[in-house]
């Protein structure tokens, strides 16, 4: 079978004419989710820094082309060490949230934070709760940090490098967690409330500078033909961080003593520390030193340390010094406004409309699962189970979707599985109207169930869309635009569930399944009139579909007449 991909002729260095892919061009530039993935199946475009000379020929490019990924690993292996190191904050990250957002379902901690005492429906027995609004401001006080610290982060990284910014994110983490050891000292429960409200904030602050160094820095220096096996690392790491955390709140979930919790929260220090320490020993980014510091020996060092003996590291830095210098000529006289004029808003609304599916499947409640499933009458020690249960389906989900967002169509897989969502969200509210004992188990399940679907569909296609509708030189705008809206609509859910469930608001309990089943048939509809199908296009095809104005209902179908199209075993 052969590969198809848009094609650009260059002079190669004796004046005889070869072709490249485009992006493949560009070490610091996202590619397509499909690019990501196709690695493992012999259809990559060429690495970047894996060529022993500077000038490409193009057997020499066909045959990286074809490089499986255990070959780059091997080839790699230095740089894989540091790239693992550098994801330490991503697994920081989703123990953090593994942890802090399984506090609240800690019997311990519902004593000590909490307000006492509210009936069980279903027991009968009376139980101290967090009322609804203290959870509306926590919860939404991590991704509001999150925000702050990704917009100060983006400027720090430019302004003092990436190693600076992996200290400090790493500083403000450890002291966050501190707060949050301390928080159950002071005599007055709302001083105990108040730290509790700035931990999470400064703890979200300290981990959106870290994440936004993370991946700045590995989308810097990783050559395409790993970015498959880098990019999963994120969700991965995300995961099993959460898994850890989760398994941890489970272990003391029953407990009645106060250092229990206590121990979980500063468990917290065992990886935001290491951050700190890897940045003493971690290479500058060559991108900030070529581009900031204009240091071409310091980037050279840095290369050599990065990619080991077994590449060339001047070819990587003069590769890369040609991209900063297209990427500044792509980017001058930009700005925000760009991404909605005339040629570009439905791109940018797309791109916005992707970020938010995350929320509108329902991961903001199925993220607190251990606590909605106590306020459906599920046992405390149970409801952490299912909370396990659901990271776990999450990650194997996650590898599933390889192949569905690499087979099947992001539109398909968009449309379909929120439809699905849609309906099983239906039927937990109506499980809710008639509470009884089967009500818990029935909507744990449906939890898990709903992971599995959204994590084979739209979940990872959601990412995909918002990598590939972007405009090549808009894309970094377009981006920040996208997780803007991911992170501004987060915020909104994080804050107003607490008010639908819990006993001291609105005590709808599984009725709350009511509100995911309209957002996730909205997401249904919005992408069936408003988003095409990209998947297998390059980014010029990309580019002639919104610039003819191509419908999204019908676009699967359409094909680009303008693009020449060379097969990869005859480039």
């Amino acid at each position: 079978m052969s590969t198809r991909f848009s094609r650009l002729p260059s002079d190669d260095a004796d004046g005889g004419r070869y072709y490249q892919n485009r992006e493949s061009l560009d070490l610091t530039e996202s590619v397509s989710y499909d690019d990501y993935r196709r690695k493992s199946v012999s259809e990559s475009v060429a690495s970047l820094i894996d060529r022993g000379d500077s000038n490409v020929n193009a057997t020499g490019e066909k045959e990286n082309n074809a490089a499986p990924l255990r070959q780059s690993l091997k080839q790699y292996s230095t740089l894989v060490w540091w790239l693992l190191a550098i994801s330490l904050p991503i697994l920081y990250s989703g123990f953090d949230s593994g942890v802090l957002g399984g506090l609240n379902s800690v019997k311990a901690y519902q004593r000590d934070f909490g307000d006492c005492c509210t009936p069980n429906e279903i027991s009968k027995e009376d139980e101290s709760i967090v009322p609804a609004f203290l959870l509306s401001i926590w919860d939404g006080m991590g991704p509001l940090g999150q925000v702050a610290g990704g917009a100060l982060g983006a400027w720090f990284l430019d302004r003092w490098g990436r190693k600076f910014s992996l200290k400090i994110g790493s500083l403000i983490g450890i002291g966050a967690i501190l707060i949050f050891v301390m928080a159950n000292t002071p005599p007055n429960k709302n001083i105990k409330r108040g730290l509790i409200l700035a931990g999470k904030l400064l703890q979200g602050f300290g981990l959106g500078i870290l994440k936004i160094e993370a991946y700045t820095y590995m989308s810097e220096v990783t050559p395409v033909s790993l970015k498959g096996a880098v990019m999963s690392i994120v969700p991965m790491f995300t995961l099993l961080g959460q898994l850890v955390g989760a398994c941890a709140i489970q272990a003391i979930s029953t407990s009645d003593k106060s250092s229990a919790y206590v121990y979980a929260v500063g468990s917290q220090w065992i990886l935001a520390i290491p951050p700190f320490i890897v940045a003493f020993f971690l290479p500058e980014s060559p991108a900030f030193l070529l581009k900031t510091k204009r240091d071409t020996q310091g980037a050279l060092k840095s290369f050599e340390r990065l990619l080991g003996p077994k590449n060339n590291a001047r070819a990587a830095m003069l590769k890369m010094q040609e991209t900063l210098k297209e990427e500044e000529k792509k980017s001058a006289n930009l700005s925000y406004k760009d991404c909605f004029n005339a040629a570009n808003y439905r791109r940018t609304l797309i791109i916005m409309f992707a970020g938010t599916v995350e929320s509108l499947f329902g991961l903001p409640l199925i993220s607190s699962a251990s606590l909605f499933l106590q306020r459906v009458g599920m046992d405390h020690s149970k409801s952490t189970l299912f909370l396990i249960g659901g990271i776990v389906v999450g990650i194997i989900s996650n590898t599933g979707s390889t192949w569905t967002v690499t087979h099947i169509g992001r539109r398909k897989l968009t449309i379909s599985t929120l439809l699905i969502t849609s309906g099983l969200w239906a039927v937990v509210g109506f499980a809710g109207i008639k509470k009884s004992t089967i009500t818990p188990w029935l909507t744990g399940g449906i939890f898990i169930a709903i992971v599995v679907i959204c994590g084979l569909g739209c979940w990872p296609a959601s990412y995909a869309i918002m990598g590939e509708t972007s405009s090549i030189r808009l894309r970094s705008r377009s981006q920040a635009l996208g997780n803007l809206s991911k992170n501004v609509v987060e915020i909104i859910m994080n804050t107003a569930l607490p008010y639908f469930y819990n006993p001291d608001a609105l005590n709808l309990g599984g009725k709350t399944g009511f509100l995911y089943t309209a957002l996730a048939g909205l997401g249904a509809l919005l992408a069936y009139f408003f988003v095409p199908e990209l998947r297998n296009r390059s980014a010029i095809e990309i580019d002639h579909l919104f610039a003819k104005g191509v419908r999204s209902i019908g676009s699967t179908n359409w094909r680009d007449t303008e693009v020449e199209e060379i097969p990869l075993d005859e480039a």
